[in-house]
Order: structure tokens, then C-alpha cells, then sequence
């Protein structure tokens, strides 16, 4: 099997300096850092950018589906594994999960959480599982996933949870793929291998190696998220639509199951002038789970006939990149509505049936 690593940067290419840790490692030096994992694969490296994941954002994410796509033309690789910084990591994830929806083979995302100059570095041992990962994965699944500290995630439900420990990320609204040990693959999610396999044989099926023209979809950054607060005061919503930043889309985060306030001061009005500004609002959580429920407090279900949508169990990561994926794609704000509730790249939650 031929695989291709791009690097993006991150603190697994970071080494310290007076300035503080900055990437600076090649994919190569990466590479000779990891301990082959057997003699069933070759692997090449290419260097994309290097740079702290908090500067990449939506060009660098259709940046990174056109190399993909471009080295898949010419190479035809195996699979695809990306290193990344993990402050970012999962908006990438998500956002490649939709740009790449129709690419029929693997694309893997991994980094660290210790620099590459530290003694407990984990870099080397999440390529190594992210390897693993493509060895196994590669010829009967399509999709992008997040290999972490043996978790592999798929992109559209990994969100960090952790700053400093290992394991970095958690998988919400979906249970992890499967796990990495001892260099195999186990806990292989039955329901995910059923969903991922079935989109494998349909992409490739479909997918023309030599068509030259395989577009990358363009996004639109316009896209706000606010995690609502007490007291916060919500005349300044309509505002955000008239300023010199035009905002097409507002994800609201409010609380517990995804109630609005009515007292002291009702968002009901402000929420209504903003919608009808054209702006597309998504009322979700700010609970981790996502597992808002409008119609179970009478908060929650004044917003009814209101013109906003849930948002449906989606992380934040899943929910800003495809709102940045269907902006360009939508006529008016109910073709907007449509988009955003259909399930494009598994993104809706998904219930596990064992493994």
C-alpha cells in the first residue's frame, strides 16, 4: 500500500524557542522519528504549510481537499494522513468530512499534544496508529477520520476536550469508529463499519480518477457562533447583520436544552428581525452532549413558528463547517433550512448497535 502524509504544522512539528514552541519540523524528520509499523506499506511526504492550527481556517481546508484530490489524480495513493495541530484539528475534520464527501478512499488526521523536543512526545506513536489505521481501513472504507492517543473518530463528531492530557478528543453524538492496540485495529463499530463501508462502495463507484474536473466546493466564513449567557442582552443581534461584516449564518448556543430567554428582556423579536435579514439561525446547546430538545420546556417551544432551525445534535465544529459548506449552495433561507437538515457526510448523530 502507498500512503501520502501532508503536514500542516502544529505542536507535533514544533520545536521550543525563545519565542515559545513554533513549527518548524518537516514531515520527513517526522517520519524517520517513527518506528515502521511492518513492511506492507510505503510512505511519502509532502509539506503543505507549517503553521499553528489557530491560523487555518477555510482556505487552508479547501487547500487541503485540492492536494488531496490533485495527488490522488496523479498517484492514486492508498490513503491520506494529515498532521495538524490539535487546537483546530476537528474544524478541519469536519470541514473535510463535506468538501471530500464523495472522495472514496480514507483520509486520516493526527498530531500531538507534547512538541517533538519533549521526552513524552506522543507524536511518533499517533502516526504510528493513524498508519495502522490506513493498513486497515483503507480498502473497504471511505471517510475522514481523527486517530488520537488509539481513538479514531470520524470527523464530523470529534471535538477536543482536553488541553493537556493525551487524550485529547472525544467523540460526540457518535461512538468512536474504532481503536488502535498493540498495532491492530479493535472495537470496530458495527454500525459505523455498515455506514462507512456502504459509502465506500457508492463513492467509488462513482468516482472518476482521470476527471479533470472535481471541484472543491467553495465556503463562505460568514459564519458566527455566540454561546448565550445570562444577561446577555439580545438587541445587539440585529446589529450583526448590518455591520461592514455581512453575517449570513448564526449559531446560537444557549442553554441546557436549548431554551431562549423571555425575562427580563425576550429574544423572541430580535431573534425574529434577524431572521428575517436573511440571516440562517441555528438554536442549539452549549451542553457537550448536543442533545438539545426545543419541545421540552416552554422556552424552548415559544421558538416555534420562529424560522430558526435546531441544531440537530451537531458539535460546533460540524455545525460551523457545514454552514459554511451550504451558504454557498442556497438560493434563499429555506433551501438553506433544507440543506442544513439533511445528512450529507454522517454528521447527524448516530446511534451505536454493539461492536
Amino acid at each position: 500500500m502507498r500512503f501520502l502524509l501532508l503536514n500542516t504544522g502544529g505542536t507535533i512539528s514544533s520545536v521550543s524557542s525563545s519565542k515559545g514552541k513554533r513549527p518548524e519540523l518537516t514531515s520527513s524528520d517526522l517520519l524517520r522519528r517513527t518506528q515502521p509499523v511492518n513492511s506492507k506499506y510505503t510512505i511519502e511526504a509532502l509539506d503543505i504549510l507549517q503553521r499553528d492550527s489557530t491560523d487555518i481556517g477555510p482556505k487552508e481546508w479547501r487547500q487541503l481537499a485540492y492536494e488531496i484530490v490533485e495527488a490522488d489524480r496523479h498517484e492514486d495513493y492508498d490513503a491520506y494522513i494529515i498532521l495538524h495541530g490539535t487546537d483546530t484539528m476537528a474544524y478541519t475534520a469536519a470541514a473535510l468530512s463535506f468538501l471530500l464527501r464523495d472522495f472514496p478512499k480514507t483520509v486520516f488526521m493526527t498530531g500531538a499534544q507534547r512538541s517533538a523536543d519533549e521526552p513524552d512526545f506522543d507524536g511518533s506513536d499517533n502516526i504510528g496508529d493513524a498508519i495502522v489505521a490506513a493498513l486497515e481501513m483503507s480498502t473497504d472504507f471511505a471517510g475522514v477520520f481523527l486517530v488520537f492517543a488509539g481513538k479514531i473518530i470520524h470527523g464530523c463528531h470529534a471535538v477536543k476536550t482536553d488541553t493537556r492530557d493525551f487524550e485529547a478528543f472525544s467523540s460526540i453524538g457518535a461512538p468512536p469508529v474504532a481503536e488502535v492496540k498493540e498495532d491492530k485495529l479493535v472495537s470496530l463499530c458495527k454500525t459505523w463499519y455498515e455506514k462507512l463501508t456502504e459509502r465506500r462502495r457508492i463513492s467509488h463507484r462513482l468516482y472518476d480518477l482521470d476527471q479533470e474536473h472535481f471541484l472543491i466546493d467553495p465556503l463562505d466564513p460568514h459564519v458566527l457562533v455566540i454561546q448565550m449567557t445570562p444577561g446577555l442582552d439580545p438587541r445587539m443581534l440585529p446589529q450583526l447583520a448590518r455591520g461592514n461584516w455581512p453575517l449570513r449564518a448564526l449559531i446560537l448556543e444557549s442553554f441546557g436544552s436549548g431554551g431562549i430567554p423571555v425575562s427580563p428582556r425576550d429574544y423572541y423579536p430580535y431573534l425574529k428581525e434577524l431572521i428575517n435579514d436573511g440571516v440562517l439561525v441555528i438554536l442549539g446547546t452549549q451542553v457537550l452532549s448536543k442533545d438539545e430538545d426545543l419541545t421540552r420546556y416552554e422556552v424552548g417551544q415559544r421558538t416555534e413558528g420562529l424560522g430558526l432551525i435546531a441544531q440537530g445534535g451537531l458539535s460546533t465544529e460540524a455545525a460551523v463547517a457545514k454552514a459554511m459548506w451550504i451558504l454557498p449552495q442556497a438560493r434563499d433561507r429555506a433551501m438553506l433550512a433544507a440543506l442544513y437538515q439533511e445528512d450529507f457526510a454522517f454528521e447527524h448523530p448516530v446511534l451505536s448497535e454493539g461492536y
